[in-house]
Parts: C-alpha cells; sequence; structure tokens
C-alpha cells in the first residue's frame, strides 16, 4: 500500500491530542505524503476522498467518527490511543515517530471489518447507515419498558422483548456496549452480528448470535413509549417515523491496520486485563 495522501484526525479534548498529530503530519510529509488534518468529530465523508490512509488519534469513539467515512470511501484506519481504553487504537504516542515509518513501509497486519447495515424507513431510498460498533435502539425515559418486535423475513418471527431497549452489535463491536450488557466476547474474523436484549424484563431472554445472511426488522410495540435510536454512539435519532427499522452485516468492510505480530487474543488479554 503505497500512501500518498494521509488524513490525520484528532480529538481536541484529549491531552496531547493535537501534539501528536502535529508530529505525525511531520513524519509523513518526511516521508513525502500529502497531509490534511482535521479535529472535527464526526467527520464529514467527503474529508477522506482521495486519501490512502487515516490516521486517528483519541480513543475508540473518535474512530468511530470516522467510520462511515472510511468505509464509504475504501479508506484503511490506523489509531493512535490517547484514550483510556483504546482497543482499536493499537499505536502507542511513545511509539512516534517510528509507528508511521511502519505503516507507510507496510509492516502491519491488515484486519478487516464487518459492519452493520442499517436502514430507517424515513430514511430516502439509497440511504445506508453504518456501525463498526453497535446500533442501540432506547427507551429515551430511562424508567419506561419497551416493547420491541424483531422479525426476519427468511426465519421469521424471532421475539417480542420487553426491556430497556436492544443493542445490536458486530463481532468488533462486542468487547463495547454490549460486553457490559451481558453478551459474548466474539472474534472478529466471525461473519455474524448478536441481538443482546438491555435488561429483558423475561431473564431468559439472553444474547442471540446471528448469521451474516439474515436480516432482522424492528418494529416498536409500545408506541406511547419514546424511543431513541444511536449508531456508533452517535447523537441518538428519534424512532417515532423510524420503523420499521432493518439491520444487517453490510457488505462493505472496514480495514484497520494494526501493528505486525499483534493478535485479537495479545489485544484482549492486555485491553481487558486479563493479565
Amino acid at each position: 500500500m503505497q500512501i500518498r495522501k494521509l488524513a490525520i484526525l484528532w480529538n481536541a479534548e484529549k491531552d496531547g491530542a493535537e501534539i501528536c498529530a502535529r508530529a505525525v503530519a511531520e513524519a509523513a510529509k518526511k516521508l513525502g505524503a500529502e497531509v490534511v488534518l482535521t479535529s472535527g468529530h464526526p467527520v464529514p465523508v467527503s474529508f477522506l476522498e482521495n486519501a490512502d490512509a487515516c490516521c486517528v488519534i483519541g480513543g475508540d469513539g473518535t474512530i468511530l467518527g470516522a467510520v462511515e467515512s472510511a468505509a464509504e470511501n475504501g479508506v484503511p484506519i490506523f489509531g493512535i490511543n490517547r484514550g483510556k481504553l483504546g482497543y482499536l487504537a493499537n499505536y502507542a504516542a511513545e511509539d512516534l515517530p517510528q509507528c508511521v515509518k511502519d505503516v507507510f513501509a507496510g509492516r502491519f497486519r491488515r484486519v478487516p471489518h464487518r459492519l452493520l447495515e442499517c436502514r430507517l424507513a424515513n430514511d430516502t431510498a439509497g440511504t445506508r447507515r453504518l456501525a463498526l460498533n453497535d446500533v442501540v435502539i432506547k427507551a429515551w425515559e430511562n424508567f419506561k419498558m419497551t416493547a420491541l418486535r424483531v422479525d426476519s423475513r427468511d426465519y421469521g418471527h424471532v421475539n417480542t422483548y420487553h426491556g430497556d431497549g436492544l443493542i445490536l452489535t458486530t463481532s468488533t463491536g462486542s468487547t463495547a456496549y454490549s460486553l457490559g450488557a451481558g453478551g459474548p466476547l466474539i472474534h472478529s474474523d466471525a461473519e455474524v452480528f448478536a441481538l443482546n436484549p438491555i435488561c429483558p424484563h423475561t431473564l431468559s431472554n439472553r444474547t442471540l448470535v446471528l448469521p451474516k445472511s439474515m436480516e432482522i426488522e424492528i418494529r416498536n410495540e409500545s408506541p406511547s413509549v419514546p424511543v431513541g435510536i444511536s449508531i456508533d454512539g452517535r447523537t441518538p435519532l428519534a424512532g417515532e417515523s423510524a420503523f420499521p427499522l432493518r439491520i444487517r452485516l453490510s457488505d462493505t468492510r472496514l480495514d484497520i491496520l494494526q501493528p505486525e505480530g499483534l493478535s485479537e487474543f495479545d489485544i484482549l488479554r492486555k485491553k481487558l486485563r486479563w493479565v
């Protein structure tokens, strides 16, 4: 992979992130690349047009702000962690500028990640919303219970879930909100997605791991309870006219670059403090 143009996104709220961004830009320019920078979040789709790679400086939330632009433009991402957990950002600021040289020299592991594709009933034709981590459907008011009906064209009625809401997660997102809600860890190579009820009224309603071929349709069976829909943690969308909501694994993938020799289990052991 030849990098002629490097896009750099940094989180202005993270200490040292801008200094780190300037250091990455300087290193990239010395290697002959054109550089564009922004601290805007999330970035517009147009920001990554014609870029060969994107360096994100912050935490996983900053990376999520670049997902749609990167996926639509086919631009791989590598993250330098200036956040807390940094499950997706696997380069350290202390390794600059060597990590930039490694990426430019092709010394990395390219990991493709499957995305969720979400379509709302009130979306214009052709609109698709992409999520690297999850789509969350919840009652706006914490003390209200939702009733969300889930169906599949090929598999029929799945269930009507009474509770605080639902998390639809990719294998990548299984380490995020879904994990905190009792969901399983899913290896990123597994081409599946999961449906995880949030605080279900029926305790036997547990996480379902669904095949890549399955598209689900979600309806709000409790219209008197306002519902919000958040895609990768972005500002929630009002659900009044969004149902039925359709979700499936997208054919689009997002490539994330990681240091050579770093496996998924290395990341899990370190980030989740198994050792």
